[in-house]
């Protein structure tokens, strides 16, 4: 494993347990918006709900200086109709990361640039859709203006990387869940966490398979579980192959995605949350030793 994959996985690792703290909280938009910004700068952040025939929603945003709130004013009031991400949004858009110079290449020779785009002072966007209904889609935008310039590559990359949590835990919060106050004392909540991750999977894995699912919620690379374990690289593997299967996944952003989503749905820190979560999904293969 490359010291870029092992940067990878310990990122994801600090995302994924970064948004279990903040799903179902009051603040949630503000802070993901923060988490974003520790992979990508940028100037505007919003949370839209796109829908058909109507204009879009703006759920939270964080473009407040004078030209951010009239920009969004006048957007509102009829550039909306031939924005791309709107357009893909509506249309038979799959939820993801899009740039918006991929989805529209033409976009400075564009009526939508000409009529809205140049004047905003923004020069690169991202959206994330999420879909929460047959007819509907949350986007998270993330713009630059000319002072910052484009998005990097590095950061194009992380927001790709990010993405399958960020849609799990979106999700979670605006369709699912109702925000709630919870406990701010820090030592609390890394307690809850610890003991959420610890308890993960034990009701349908071996020890050794729940040892080494912790161990990359963690954020270890298959050497450095080894080294943790006391075993070798290639007994790392298959349990890793093993606890896979049985969790009907097959990726490492899938496991946080299924931690995310199952301990969201648990109601005390004590119990596995794959216990009650799993009643509600096919059936897993109990474990055996």
């Amino acid at each position: 494993m490359t010291d870029t994959t092992n940067r990878n996985a310990a990122m994801l690792a600090d995302v994924a347990l970064a948004l279990l703290d903040i799903v179902g909280r009051e603040d949630f938009p503000d802070r993901l918006m923060q988490i974003l910004k520790c992979h990508a700068d940028f100037d505007a952040g919003l949370i839209l709900l796109y829908k058909e025939g109507a204009p879009p929603r703006i759920l939270y945003n964080d473009w407040k200086n004078d030209v951010g709130v009239s920009d969004l004013e006048h957007y509102l009031r009829g550039p909306y109709r031939i924005d791309p991400f709107y357009r893909l949004a509506v249309t038979d858009g799959k939820d993801g990361l899009y740039r918006l110079s991929q989805i529209d290449p033409a976009l400075s020779g564009s009526r939508y640039y000409r009529e809205y785009y140049q004047h905003s002072g923004l020069q690169d966007e991202f959206n994330i859709f999420v879909t929460l209904e047959t007819d509907s889609k949350l986007a998270i935008s993330l713009a630059r203006s000319d002072m910052l310039g484009l998005f990097s590559d590095g950061e194009a990359d992380q927001l790709e990387a990010m993405t399958a949590l960020l849609k799990v835990a979106i999700y979670r919060h605006f369709r699912e869940l109702r925000p709630q106050s919870l406990d701010d004392d820090a030592t609390v909540l890394q307690n809850a966490l610890s003991q959420a991750v610890k308890n993960f999977g034990r009701s349908v894995l071996t020890d050794r398979e729940c040892q080494v699912a912790q161990l990359i919620l963690y954020g270890y690379s298959v050497k450095g579980a080894a080294t943790k374990l006391g075993i070798s690289p290639a007994t790392v593997k298959l349990h890793r192959r093993n606890l896979y299967s049985k969790l009907d996944i097959s990726s490492q952003t899938a496991l946080f995605s299924l931690f995310i989503d199952s301990v969201s749905s648990t109601k005390t820190a004590f119990e596995d949350p794959l216990a009650g979560y799993l009643t509600r999904k096919p059936p897993v293969t109990a474990a055996t030793g």
